[in-house]
């Protein structure tokens, strides 16, 4: 017995089992990635797995999220597996770097960070659409005055076909000498001459609608003289 103990009293010690801190470690710390609609990019390298290692805590769950490290959300996307996904191109995204977050459930104060650098020139640009016109010229006869009544009626007309490219529609526009020739909207259009004229040039003109795109044609009109008849 101590001194100064009373005789028949007992001293109990308690002794509390000190808990370690838990902590989390994110893998890979570091991860570059190109954008998931890049022109040349394997899939595989637009996703990366993230993998959370966790001690020192009764559960063992983590809440990924991705971050801009600037704040706020990140260019890119995870799930609840750490399946970390690029984002599609935008501009001024190349070389810019996601935040990977991995936050302890049991602790929401315990988090681990990882680094994804996005890099790449994003998807083949959009071809602008183009129309291409055939023939590109053709010369016709009126089909009176002179001595046109001996040119056969054929060669008072011209079909005009119209290639399109890359639209985003199949309808032409046609027009001739810029007056828009009403009701026609397939990609052949029928040029004719009627009546009597002066020799001259007209252009045939065809417009995707709304795209901006034309091609032109030339059609000389003339008229046939017979030698000797004059």
């Amino acid at each position: 017995m101590r001194p100064g103990h009373r005789r028949g009293t007992i001293e109990v010690v308690h002794h509390v089992t000190r808990r370690h801190r838990a902590e989390i470690e994110v893998w890979p710390p570091r991860a570059a990635l190109t954008f998931k609609d890049e022109r040349s990019a394997n899939p595989a390298d637009t996703r990366v797995r993230f993998e959370a290692t966790v001690v020192n805590a009764c559960n063992t769950a983590v809440k990924w999220t991705v971050l801009a490290p600037e704040g706020g959300p990140g260019a890119g996307s995870i799930d609840s597996t750490g399946l970390y996904s690029a984002p599609s191109f935008a501009s001024g995204l190349d070389g810019r770097t996601d935040v990977v977050a991995a936050t302890l459930v049991e602790d929401p104060l315990r988090t681990a960070y990882a680094w994804v650098t996005l890099a790449g020139e994003g998807p083949w640009p959009v071809p602008s659409p183009r129309i291409e016109v055939l023939p590109k010229t053709a010369y016709l006869y009126y089909p009176t005055g002179h001595d046109n009544a001996y040119i056969d009626a054929s060669n008072t007309m011209q079909f005009f076909r119209a290639r399109l490219r890359d639209s985003p529609v199949q309808q032409v526009e046609w027009r001739v000498d810029g007056a828009l020739q009403a009701g026609e909207t397939a990609q052949i259009f029928l040029y004719r001459i009627f009546g009597a004229g002066v020799t001259k040039k007209v252009t045939v003109e065809a417009r995707i609608p709304g795209a901006g795109a034309t091609d032109r044609a030339e059609v000389m009109q003339i008229n046939y003289d017979w030698p000797g008849l004059h």
